[in-house]
C-alpha cells in the first residue's frame, strides 16, 4: 500500500449501489454475491483522499476474523498506523483498502484481501476465508464511509500472529476474556463481538466465494 494516502486509490462504489434499499446499522448476513456483482459492473479506483469524507462514495474493506477453538485474534492499533481515527482501539478484525494495484474492480478484492492477510497476518500454513456478510455503522464519520465485508477465517490447525508490530498488538484471545475491552473496539468488531458471543454467525458461504488465504511464515516458525 503507497505510503502517501493523497495518492493510494481504493476500490469504490457508489451508495446507491452498494446499500441498495437503505443503509442499517450492524451486521448484515448474506449479501455478498451482490455487492460484489455490483464492483464487477461498477466499480472503480478514486483518490483515497477525496473519497475520506464523502459518504456517497463507500470504501470496501474486507473484515478477515480469525477464529481458533474458542479463541479470537484480537489487536490494538498502535501509533504506527495510518488511520490516525482508530488509533488505540481494539480490532477484532483483519483488513484494509484495496488499492489499484490489486487489479481491476471484478478480481481485486481477492487479491486485495490475500494481500492484507500477507501483510498483517503471520500463518504458518494455507487457511481459508469464507465471507458470510457485511458490516456498515452510519453513526460515525468513519463508518460512513466504508462499507465491509465480513470473513470468517477457522485458524484451528494454524500458528497465527500479528505481523506489523508497529501498527499491532495482539494475539489469539478466548472470546470469554474480550469482554473487558468492549467499550475500547471500533464498532465494527463491537458488532462481530456480539455476534460471536450470541452464537449467530453462520460461516457457510457460497463455495465460489472462499477465498485461499496463503501461509504468511515468518523466521520465527
Amino acid at each position: 500500500m503507497p505510503s502517501v494516502a493523497g495518492r493510494e486509490r481504493v476500490l469504490v462504489i457508489s451508495r446507491s449501489r452498494a446499500l441498495e434499499g437503505g443503509s442499517w446499522h450492524g451486521i448484515r448476513r448474506g449479501g455478498v454475491e451482490r455487492l460484489l456483482a455490483e464492483i464487477a459492473a461498477s466499480g472503480s479506483f478514486l483518490p483515497r483522499s477525496e473519497v475520506e469524507s464523502e459518504p456517497g462514495w463507500q470504501q470496501i474493506i474486507p473484515h478477515l476474523v480469525v477464529v481458533a477453538d474458542g479463541a479470537v485474534l484480537a489487536m490494538r492499533r498502535l501509533q504506527g498506523g495510518t488511520e490516525r481515527r482508530l488509533r488505540g482501539q481494539v480490532t477484532i478484525g483483519v483488513g484494509g483498502h484495496i488499492n489499484a494495484e490489486d487489479g481491476e474492480p471484478p478480481t481485486a478484492w481477492r487479491s486485495g484481501c490475500q494481500r492484507e492477510w500477507s501483510e498483517e497476518v503471520i500463518c504458518d500454513r494455507s487457511l481459508v476465508g469464507r465471507p458470510v456478510g457485511l458490516i456498515k455503522d452510519d453513526a460515525g464519520a468513519v463508518g460512513q464511509v466504508h462499507l465491509g465485508v465480513l470473513i470468517m477465517v477457522d485458524a484451528s490447525s494454524a500458528v497465527v500472529g500479528v505481523r506489523e508490530r508497529e501498527k499491532l498488538q495482539g494475539r489469539l484471545t478466548p472470546l470469554e476474556e474480550l469482554s473487558v475491552f468492549y467499550l475500547e473496539m471500533e464498532t465494527w468488531s463491537q458488532f462481530v463481538y456480539d455476534a460471536l458471543l450470541s452464537g449467530g454467525l453462520d460461516w457457510t458461504c457460497a463455495k465460489e466465494l472462499e477465498i485461499d488465504l496463503p501461509a504468511a511464515p515468518s523466521a520465527a516458525f
